[in-house]
């Protein structure tokens, strides 16, 4: 009976089916008489794409019921022996497959036709800030789909085709256009904007949850309403439509909220401070504690995921979120807090020190003094063209929010005359009377050099000239007395390890004294927990075949190598090995994904045991030794595991 009644319905809306065909032929034969205009064509894509099968789709839902208004056929059709649900279902199948008949049409054309599947950037739906590069228009099917069923599911309720095709634009737009000025509002996070790879998923999981709404409130009403008195079925409809419509949004909400989706997440290690490791995410900042063995939460918010600038030193964490209003109301705010979580402050931002701080710039990067009590602040405005006017690049801010200081300008730092100038502060150092910062210029040749900024002097000077610190994250040494920092002798030299003294702003050879092999140090090294001995990973050339990577273990008071050890030929592997000392300094932990697992080694690198990664752990990378305890991030989930190195057991904490 299903068959029967699905012929029925194909028979019945041929006429109007093959009326849009024609239509559809006509714009796709007009394709190939404009195709030395290519303006013309995109239009012409447009006008499928938005308009014609948008149309189509209503129309051809709004005849679903419309046979059996127009001949009285009510009472016929429901003496058929079948339920009335799939009566629903046979009709809307029918229709649904006269659209995807044009679809597939269309389909055909995408195929034969490269020149209109080179029309990807789709300009008109990039001003409505949406960002479509697929081959393939999802987003005009799932539309197209979605009007039909609205259309369908109303088509039900009245017997003037008109009616229900005017209803049917008003809702199947209205509905749609209200959860998209959602997502842009500050009620829906500012989704839109802030988030776009999230928010065009969210919105076509939102049609999709509607239509079903619709979908399920046009089957009870058929199934369950009185025909002869039209006014109880359209009461019927909107009885199960209102709940159904509030799950769907629900829903909707939800998958917002708690499914990732490529952008979503993140999770960053960002300090190391006082026997804990600290992360931002884009739930906030957290830090692990190895001595409680959890994950407290330091401060929640949805506003860190861009331009964000933390640090933590002396009990206490500086870092920067967003107080978004609107998309012209958008405060950066510099907040401090203690370890623990408690005594959050705002220093700068909305309501604090307005008029000092310059509203045109951002904060790139900011550094506790090693008490606490002062934050060092780099301005975006370094990165402005030399002659033009501009605030002050370094600013210095009590912890307490009593003061805010600009210091000077100085052009031997910040008035570079190349196109781009990136520099990030380093470390206080003299007791905290200057502070180090790190610059780099391009374009090519680029230049790399460690500058020292004299807070009392207020001027700047070169300590190394071709030089950076030798890692990202912990290039200091646990006392705060030197700094690892690679140096290049020539612009295309191999990168050398070297130390420089706090105290004295001397530099020390690593690898690049007679006495050491040569090879390139990669930007991964660790120190052991009294400061007397570095962890590191080098390349060697090789006379034949490629390089191989060597680990290292290189003692500051003997000023040799202890012990190294060949580990792979392979440049991704090396650079995720983040080797890393325990806690007691008996140990050094390498992440190594050819090993499936965690290797460790002695102090003379011979290696004790290994500790598999669990199954449900996806490609890891990022690791952190706190204490007994080595903290891991899932690159797939941004999620962070934690071994305990004497257990040998794994804990998603995050």
């Amino acid at each position: 009976m299903f068959r029967a009644l699905y012929f029925k319905e194909w028979k019945e809306k041929a006429l109007l089916f093959f009326f849009e065909m024609g239509i559809l032929v006509l714009l796709i034969l007009a394709q190939f008489v404009f195709r030395e205009k290519k303006d013309i064509q995109e239009w012409l894509i447009y006008a499928v794409l938005m308009l014609f099968f948008p149309f189509a789709a209503l129309i051809l839902g709004a005849a679903g019921f419309e046979a059996e208004y127009r001949q009285g056929a009510w009472a016929y059709l429901f003496s058929r022996p079948v339920g009335r649900g799939t009566i629903w279902l046979a009709k809307f199948a029918a229709l649904l497959s006269m659209l995807t008949a044009l679809w597939l049409v269309f389909a055909a054309l995408w195929a034969a036709a490269p020149g209109i599947r080179e029309i990807r950037a789709w300009p008109m739906l990039g001003k409505a800030g949406l960002t479509l590069e697929s081959v393939i228009p999802w987003w005009s099917i799932l539309l197209s789909v979605f009007l039909l069923t609205v259309a369908f599911s109303l088509s039900l309720l009245h017997e003037r085709q008109f009616n229900i095709l005017f209803v049917s634009i008003g809702a199947g737009l209205f509905l749609p256009a209200a959860v998209w000025a959602v997502m842009n509002s500050r009620a829906g996070g500012f989704m839109a904007w802030l988030s776009p790879e999230r928010a065009l998923p969210t919105f076509l999981v939102c049609l999709v949850l509607v239509a079903l709404a619709f979908a399920a409130a046009s089957i009870l009403a058929l199934a369950k309403s009185d025909f002869s008195q039209p006014r109880n079925l359209t009461f019927g409809f909107v009885r199960w439509f209102v709940p159904f419509l509030v799950l769907a949004l629900a829903g909707t909400a939800a998958w917002a909220l708690l499914t990732p989706v490529p952008g979503g997440r993140y999770l960053y290690h960002f300090a190391f401070s006082q026997g804990d490791a600290y992360y931002v995410t884009h739930r906030g900042v957290f830090k692990y504690s190895a001595a409680a063995d959890r994950v407290q939460w330091l401060a929640k918010g949805k506003s860190f995921g861009f331009g964000w600038a933390m640090d933590s030193s002396g009990g206490k964490i500086a870092y920067t979120a967003y107080d978004i209003k609107s998309k012209k109301d958008i405060e950066e705010v510099l907040w401090v807090v203690n370890a623990d979580g408690s005594g959050r402050k705002k220093i700068l931002g909305r309501g604090v020190r307005e008029n000092e701080w310059p509203q045109d710039v951002s904060i790139m990067n900011l550094l506790m003094s090693p008490d606490g009590a002062k934050v060092a602040i780099l301005s975006s405005s370094y990165r402005n063209k030399p002659k033009a006017r501009r605030s002050p690049p370094l600013w210095l801010a009590y912890a307490d929010g009593t003061r805010l200081e600009s210091l000077p300008d100085d052009p031997a730092l910040f008035g570079d005359a190349r196109a781009y100038c990136w520099v990030r502060l380093v470390a206080w150092v003299q007791a905290g009377t200057s502070v180090l910062l790190e610059k780099r210029t391009s374009p090519s040749p680029s230049s790399f050099s460690l500058w020292l900024y004299d807070l009392g002097g207020r001027t700047a000077r070169m300590l190394l000239d071709n030089a950076v610190t030798a890692s990202w994250l912990s290039p200091i040494s646990p006392d705060g007395e030197l700094l690892a920092v690679k140096y290049q002798k020539g612009l295309k030299g191999p990168w050398q390890l070297a130390v420089l003294d706090f105290r004295t702003m001397a530099t020390t050879d690593i690898t690049g004294s007679a006495a050491e092999p040569q090879g390139q140090v990669s930007s991964q090294i660790s120190w052991e927990p009294k400061g007397t001995r570095i962890a590191y990973v080098s390349r060697r050339k090789q006379a034949e075949g490629p390089d191989v990577y060597f680990l290292v273990v290189y003692s500051l008071t003997a000023q040799k190598s202890l012990a190294e050890r060949r580990m792979t030929k392979t440049e991704g592997a090396a650079q995720l090995y983040a080797p890393s000392w325990t806690g007691d300094g008996a140990r050094i932990v390498v992440l190594d994904r050819e090993a499936n697992g965690l290797r460790i080694f002695g102090p003379d690198l011979n290696e004790t045991e290994r500790i598999a990664f669990p199954p449900r752990m996806g490609p890891p990378y990022g690791l952190t030794i706190v204490g007994n305890h080595a903290l891991v991030q899932d690159n797939v989930t941004d999620s962070l595991w934690r071994c305990d190195l004497v257990k040998k057991t794994w804990k998603r904490l995050y």
